[in-house]
């Protein structure tokens, strides 16, 4: 059974032993390795929004449902960032800056995150995001 508050703490002792997001992404796959708990407990989608679960100055954890083929454009976290999807699929363009381009930008890859996936983000990535029914924690 998915427990929120033991998410929680074990997001938090993840951090506490490591500050990158590797950690937090083991953490993160075993929640999402079993999505009908994850949905037992948080309901399911009944809309498009963003809850905040959990923030302190050191980590913060979103439930995220994204409406159905919502997309959002290139944009950097400025952070790490662990992207674990318990329902749906969100298809990810990954960017990179165009040197000497202004802050131009040019696709670098993609990947679809579909359930049960983990995906970590570095702290420079800009991606963007086009959303297919998507449940997901963030972070």
């Amino acid at each position: 059974m998915f427990d929120i508050d033991q998410f929680v703490a074990d997001c938090r002792s993840a951090v506490a032993e490591d500050e990158s997001h590797k950690s937090v992404r083991e953490v993160v796959a075993r929640a999402v390795s079993d999505p009908a708990a994850v949905l037992k407990r948080l309901g399911g989608p009944r809309r498009a929004e963003v809850q905040k679960l959990y923030h302190s100055d050191k980590l913060t954890i979103l439930n995220v449902i994204w409406g159905p083929r919502m997309t959002i454009m290139p944009h950097n976290h400025q952070m790490w960032a662990v992207i674990g999807v318990y329902t749906g699929r969100e298809d990810n363009i990954f960017w990179r800056r165009i040197p000497g381009g202004d802050g131009k930008v040019e696709a670098a890859g993609a990947r679809a995150l579909c359930e049960k996936d983990a995906e970590p983000l570095g702290r420079n990535i800009i991606h963007s995001v086009t959303s297919h029914v998507n449940l997901k924690f963030a972070t």
